[in-house]
């Protein structure tokens, strides 16, 4: 017996699935085509957010001046860096404040993945929580976890080795891969290896609820073990001075 919070999970990957091939069908508009399952998809997001994150979508930056591609949808917080909206919900996210981005895709195919990895390769070359080590070299800190998440498929076959097929590289760039009626996978980035399920033969869209629950813990265990952060670093305004800032102390000395 499933318990209610699974099966609200489940009926609302099933209503939104719905909803957007019904209002996307015969559009032929890719576009808008995809930002209907972009806000679908948000919908089903959104519930399971804890008190501090959001959801918008844009660019992810870093104090570096480093601009991602633009990003499907963004799970954000406020806690250590602020982002700079556009509008309620379109933006520039600090990476330091980014949980989550995702590409969202209406049918999963070798070009949609190589498409996903180079939004996601644009994520991983940002440099978060930046400090210099020993000898000097810039370091950074946790990326954003990212999601290629697909409402279906162009393949019958495994969708975490066609995925594999068409990624370059040693190392993974996408840590989750949600495809609905398919499987669920994700990453482990210490050994650089897939762990996940088939769900082919199983209750429909658990793979959604899968990725719900981790989704849901990992929220909460951020809430408490947020890293401390300056960030007026993405502002620097004293580089654009020609003259050294004085201090109150000098500045009292010197009006004396």
């Amino acid at each position: 017996m499933t318990s209610k919070h699974f099966e609200y999970i489940i009926n609302k990957i099933a209503a939104a699935k719905q909803n957007a091939q019904s209002l996307g069908s015969k559009l032929g508009h890719h576009g808008l085509e995809g930002q209907i399952k972009e806000l679908a998809i948000r919908e089903c997001i959104q519930p399971f957010l804890t008190q501090s994150f959001q959801c918008g979508s844009g660019k992810v930056i870093d104090s570096q001046g480093r601009l991602s591609d633009q990003i499907d949808l963004v799970v954000y917080h406020k806690k250590v860096a602020p982002p700079i909206l556009v509008s309620q919900d379109l933006g520039l996210f600090p990476v330091e404040c980014v949980q989550y981005v995702f590409e969202i895709k209406s049918c999963l195919t070798a070009s949609e993945i190589r498409d996903a990895n180079k939004k996601f390769r644009s994520i991983s070359n940002l440099v978060s929580f930046p400090k210099k080590d020993a000898s000097g070299v810039m370091k950074g800190g946790k990326l954003p976890a990212t999601v290629l998440l697909a409402f279906e498929s162009d393949v019958t076959g495994s969708e975490i080795d066609r995925y594999i097929k068409h990624t370059d590289g040693s190392h993974s760039p996408c840590t989750v891969l949600c495809v609905l009626g398919k499987g669920y996978w994700f990453y482990d980035l210490s050994n650089r290896s897939w762990h996940g399920h088939e769900t082919q033969d199983q209750r429909p869209f658990i793979e959604f609820g899968l990725f719900i629950t981790g989704f849901m813990n990992t929220l909460a265990a951020e809430e408490t073990t947020l890293r401390p952060f300056r960030p007026g670093i993405y502002v620097d305004a004293a580089s654009d001075l020609t003259t050294p800032v004085k201090t109150t102390s000098a500045i009292s000395k010197a009006s004396e």
